[in-house]
């Protein structure tokens, strides 16, 4: 199984009000609480990025859905770029997926 995480920054950069956050509520079933967290590439300040490990996260399909719509609609529309999101590699690298 394939192991993906979003970025954290980015994630962070997104509206919420105090009565109402819609990214707790997009990630609720793809992240155990509390979430597991990575430095994806040690070289730079915002690359830290939560884990994909809740129950949705074993569904790839849920999972790419899940990417793409961070990457092409909710992160342009709401922060102007798109949301970093990350595939661990065989080697327990991360890669970042472009969409």
């Amino acid at each position: 199984m394939t192991t993906y995480a979003v970025n954290i920054c980015d994630l962070s950069a997104l509206p919420a009000s105090p009565a109402f956050n819609p990214t707790a509520l997009l990630l609720q079933d793809f992240v155990r609480a509390p979430g597991s967290h990575v430095q994806t590439d040690r070289r730079m300040i915002d690359s830290g990025a939560v884990i994909l490990d809740g129950p949705a996260a074993s569904d790839e399909i849920r999972v790419t859905a899940l990417i793409q719509l961070l990457q092409t609609v909710i992160g342009p529309r709401k922060i102007g770029r798109r949301i970093r999101c990350y595939r661990q590699g065989t080697r327990g690298g991360w890669q970042e997926i472009r969409p």
